[in-house]
């Protein structure tokens, strides 16, 4: 089965879910070729914490909603290893302030996300509990 088959079979609540952990790896990833080469673009509203603090609230909260509820079906930790990882990853940054390498945890919090999605998606279609249904 391809790659693109495989994405497209997520249910649409995964697929918001990767798509806003990418969004958010994206959007810190960018940050500093964008305060590189135009500093006034800083200000704008796609810099600004409240887009930050709506990226990451989102994706945690859908994040942690689709983890639990596959986790109590599944048993599968593995993803959730995931998820606490990229709260620890924000909980540090919060905790550091306001720093020029901010950026760095913020890429490693969308792709520890968008990893866990990944790997809760890899249980799910190994997962014979479909068949036992049957």
């Amino acid at each position: 089965m391809s790659k693109y088959k495989r994405v497209k079979q997520m249910i649409p609540m995964e697929r918001l879910g990767l798509f806003l952990s990418a969004l958010c790896a994206i959007h810190c990833l960018a940050m500093p070729f964008i305060i590189f080469f135009a500093p006034y673009i800083v200000g704008s509203l796609a810099f600004s914490t409240t887009v930050e603090w709506s990226l990451v609230l989102s994706s945690f909260g859908l994040a942690a909603y689709i983890l639990i509820l596959d986790y109590q079906k599944h048993k599968r930790l593995k993803p959730l290893y995931f998820l606490v990882l990229a709260f620890v990853l924000k909980v540090l940054e919060v905790s550091l302030g306001n720093q020029s390498y901010n950026w760095i945890f913020g890429v490693l919090l969308g792709c520890s996300v968008a990893y866990a999605y990944w790997v809760n998606y890899k249980h799910k279609t190994a997962c014979t509990c479909k068949m036992k249904a049957s």
